[in-house]
């Protein structure tokens, strides 16, 4: 009986370990799904939608998608179009708004070399206990030092919106989570540029 229930006990262990060592295994991005990155407008009409932001390569966040759902098995949704927040709404009504109009948000990032494209650093999971359900999300989290310096230029606070790009959900509300702010310690698994 004893036996049994060690073996039991063991085989319980090697099979979390299992799990966690499949999902802190790195990720795997093509060098071609990082090269182009657009900045765009958005309609924003809720303070934590973004107003402007960074598409990259729509490839980008479905292969990664992929990856998230071959080692989870978690029935999850992906952005309709992928993006990294640059400015959200409530900061260009307070912050902004009054230095610049839309159209010219653009082209001050495009000036500042926001389109230059940033590296991942990591995989991210998030998952928030709420009455009724439990919230999960996965981002890629980047180093993106033109975006920083373009949020100080126009006064923004250059940590309180972490360069991440959304690419799995457990529901569609992804902006939800905005604004985020994102440390090394957050990090589930690195990100690997491969071939």
């Amino acid at each position: 009986m004893s036996a049994g229930v060690v073996l039991l006990g063991l085989f319980a262990f090697l099979f979390v370990r299992s799990l966690h060592d499949t999902r802190t295994a790195p990720y795997t991005v093509p060098p071609q799904h990082l090269r182009t990155w657009s900045l765009a407008l958005e309609p924003a009409s809720n303070p934590n939608d973004p107003v402007l932001v960074l598409r990259p390569a729509a490839e980008l966040a479905s292969g990664l998608f992929k990856q998230i759902f071959a080692r989870s098995m978690e029935s999850l949704t992906t952005p309709t179009a992928p993006a990294l927040s640059v400015v959200l709404k409530s900061e260009f009504d307070h912050d902004v708004g009054d230095q610049m109009p839309e159209d010219a948000l653009v082209a001050a990032a495009r000036a500042a070399g926001v389109e230059s494209a940033p590296t991942p650093r990591c995989l991210v999971q998030r998952r928030v206990s709420v009455p009724g359900r439990t919230r999960q999300v996965y981002f890629v989290s980047f180093d993106a030092p033109a975006i920083v310096q373009f949020r100080r230029q126009l006064g923004l606070d250059s940590e309180a919106l972490s360069p991440i790009v959304f690419v799995a959900g457990a529901d569609a509300d992804f902006n939800s989570w905005l604004p985020l702010r994102v440390s090394e310690t957050d990090c589930l698994a690195p990100i690997d540029i491969g071939d």
